[in-house]
């Protein structure tokens, strides 16, 4: 059983607004005009931040899960499926915020849109994984961790024989 699935935000949506809001305050504030350069690295810095968190895609990589923002594919983590003690469906806060940090709640927050999550434990640590997939997501988990306490049941057996 392969998973793939890929969830998109909105607030890129937001970027041209703002510069034209500060392209617009800029034209009719007193004083000099800010430089073209500084608007150059500033539009650059936000449309690679932009197109670094658009997206983020959970899909299975055979011993464990990615997690990828992307399009462009500058942060991700890997969830070996060996070290999932336990899953489930939750929602994450407006407090835990998004993108790719530690909570102030606690565990790790990946994720671009929306609250719903998968939490992930691995040991103590904690990872909220944003889908607009969770059931799907939890299900496959659920099937995933079942395979692998099975495998190490059946190698446990072969030993001792």
């Amino acid at each position: 059983m392969n998973y793939r699935n890929t969830q998109y935000g909105r607030r890129y949506l937001l970027v041209p607004l703002v510069v034209g809001f500060l392209l617009i305050l800029d034209a009719f504030l007193p004083g000099q005009a800010i430089p073209w350069q500084a608007y150059l690295i500033a539009t650059s810095a936000v449309g690679l931040t932009t197109l670094a968190f658009t997206s983020l895609t959970v899909r299975d990589a055979g011993d464990r899960l990615v997690v990828q923002f992307g399009p462009i594919p500058l942060f991700w983590k890997t969830i070996p499926y060996r070290a999932i003690t336990r899953v489930e469906k939750g929602r994450t806060r407006f407090s835990d915020g998004w993108g790719i940090h530690y909570s102030p709640t606690g565990g790790w927050v990946l994720n671009v849109w929306g609250f719903d999550c998968v939490h992930i434990w691995c040991g103590r640590r904690l990872f909220s994984v944003g889908t607009d997939d969770p059931d799907g997501l939890l299900a496959f988990l659920e099937n995933k961790i079942q395979e692998y306490q099975d495998n190490n049941r059946n190698d446990s057996q072969d030993a001792s024989s």
